[in-house]
């Protein structure tokens, strides 16, 4: 109890010196004058980042003098601060959206799960703030007419949830969804959400579905990436966002290191040594690494594929 009343009062202290020392900001839509909510702002200068809250809300650090802005929908921005900036807008993005020719069936079918939810969990994956990881999900010849992506379903590690729950922590983490193209080269290329589809980890459970119906996804014929992306944590009194790159967060994603076929990415937003690029997950991935030498049965090209799934109807 002792110990936990430490790390309690450790983060409180912390979250007090960063509200007095650091800088706030806004950032709004440029016409409606609307928050931006959960826009990820990358720093330019030296590696880190984090993301605005519900609230369009930010805070940096003040030696940071230039940032990049982005946010679905909108154009990306890069700033350089100055004393007199305490609000951004950014512009909206027009997209050509082309349309989606929906066959009429005779009967009504049942929805289909596409995907890796249901494999066996090997271990379970924890990811900081601003870290994405995206696995292709192809679409077999037999569900070419499911056109509509319905769910996203993934295994979720539950001891660090219960171990937060025993320990009160007053928070919620926030994640997104995303959705991706795939290029001749099986890699990841454009977003097919026009929106951030957000998720909060007071709804995770074992296997979580989140209903992804409204946003209208059309599956393309080549297949989906689909992703979660780590945002933050959100004080539940405060609803300030924070975003520790040191320390992972809610939802820890149950894997598999036994399935051979899968193609599987990662992405670091704050991190220079991606560049904010895909990276592809094999052998060589620094988490495998540290799970080889704990697990010594482990193959030796084994790489681990996060147990995600989709529904199509």
């Amino acid at each position: 109890m002792k110990n936990i009343l430490i790390f309690i009062f450790a983060n409180l202290l912390c979250f007090c010196c960063l509200a007095q020392t650091d800088k706030k900001l806004f950032v709004a839509d440029s016409i409606t004058k609307n928050p931006v909510e959960y826009a990820s702002i990358v720093f330019i200068n030296i590696a880190g980042g984090t993301y605005s809250n519900g609230k369009g809300v930010f805070y940096i650090p003040q030696n940071i003098k230039q940032i990049k802005i982005s946010s679905i929908g909108y154009l990306s921005k890069i700033i350089t601060l100055q004393k007199n900036i305490d609000t951004i807008f950014l512009s909206p993005k027009v997209y050509e959206i082309s349309e989606a020719n929906v066959l009429p069936t005779k009967k009504k079918r049942k929805p289909v799960e596409l995907g890796y939810a249901r494999e066996k969990s090997t271990y379970s994956l924890g990811f900081h703030s601003g870290e994405e990881i995206s696995v292709y999900i192809p679409l077999n010849n037999e569900e070419n007419s499911y056109q509509l992506i319905k769910q996203v379903i993934f295994k979720e590690g539950t001891s660090m949830s219960r171990k937060l729950n025993i320990m009160k922590i007053n928070y919620t983490s926030v994640f997104k969804i995303n959705f991706y193209g795939v290029t001749e080269n099986k890699e990841p290329s454009e977003l097919l959400n026009s929106v951030d589809i957000v998720f909060t980890s007071d709804i995770l459970k074992s296997k979580t579905k989140l209903d992804v119906s409204k946003y209208n996804i059309c599956m393309p014929e080549n297949g989906v990436f689909v992703s979660i992306e780590m945002i933050g944590k959100t004080n539940k009194k405060t609803e300030e966002i924070t975003t520790d790159i040191s320390e992972s967060i809610l939802p820890y994603i149950s894997a598999s290191y036994e399935i051979n076929n899968s193609i599987v990415f990662e992405k670091r937003k704050f991190s220079k040594e991606y560049g904010y690029n895909w990276k592809k997950v094999d052998k060589n991935n620094e988490i495998i690494k540290n799970i080889k030498t704990i697990d010594k049965n482990l193959k030796e090209d084994a790489f681990y594929t996060p147990l995600i799934s989709i529904v199509l109807e």
